[in-house]
Order: structure tokens, then sequence, then C-alpha cells
């Protein structure tokens, strides 16, 4: 049942509702970027290639900046293992000749978790209000 709302409190009330809106939003923005992380790490876990498997365990997620609206969450492969990355991702040159076969394992779920993130935050827009 709607509140009655006299004329000269109108504004407030707009403003309070406005408010509870976007801290779901933001609720829903935040937990989408953590679900999409966690998403990415493993997927980056399964495709990457394994040796000896100390670089898949080497990779990890940190939160680099939290605050009621706004959450960055950064995906990356610890010391000292971070050097393989791009030669794995790339291919290199050999040092008697010739190339390394490459192993796309970063690009494919960095595009992936980008999409995922997308339709998960127009996901949480549209049912904050609900």
């Amino acid at each position: 049942m709607a509140n009655k709302v006299d004329i000269g409190g109108i504004a407030d009330a707009i403003a309070k509702e406005l408010s509870g809106y976007t801290k779901e939003v933001a609720e829903g923005v935040k937990a989408a970027t953590d679900e999409t992380a966690r998403e990415l790490l493993q997927n980056t876990r399964a495709d990457a290639p394994s040796r000896y498997g100390k670089y898949k365990k080497a990779m990890a997620l940190k939160t680099r900046f939290e605050s009621d609206y706004d959450k960055r969450v950064t995906w990356y492969v610890k010391s000292p293992y971070h050097r393989l990355s791009h030669l794995l991702e790339k291919g290199h040159a050999k040092r008697d000749g010739g190339r390394v076969k490459a192993y796309p394992h970063i690009a494919k779920n960095e595009e992936k978790a980008k999409q995922d993130l997308e339709k998960r935050v127009k996901e949480a827009i549209q049912n904050a209000g609900k």
C-alpha cells in the first residue's frame, strides 16, 4: 500500500526511495563482480597448461578497492610465475630458432568474463527495485 506524502515532503520521499534503490543496485553489482571474478579464476585455471601445476596455483584474485558503491577485483598471477603469463598466452621464440606453441587461456576467459559481468549487472539493475 502506498504511503501518503504531503506536497512539502515529496522531495524527501523521492530521495529516500532512490537512496534505497541505489544501495540495492550497488550490492547486486558487488555480488556480480565477486561471482564473475571467481568464475574467471576457475576458468583460467582449467584452461591453463599444467606441466607441474605451480602456474595454476599461482593464479589469484585480489580486491583492490571497495566502498559503498564500488568494488574492483583484480585477477593476477603471483610471483615468480607472473613472468610465464605472456609467454604461455602468446608463445615465444626458442633459443636455437623456431617458436614455442602458444596456450591461449587468458584472453578468451577475459572476454567471457566481460560478457558475463555485463549480463549480471543488467540483471542486478532490473531486479533491485523488486
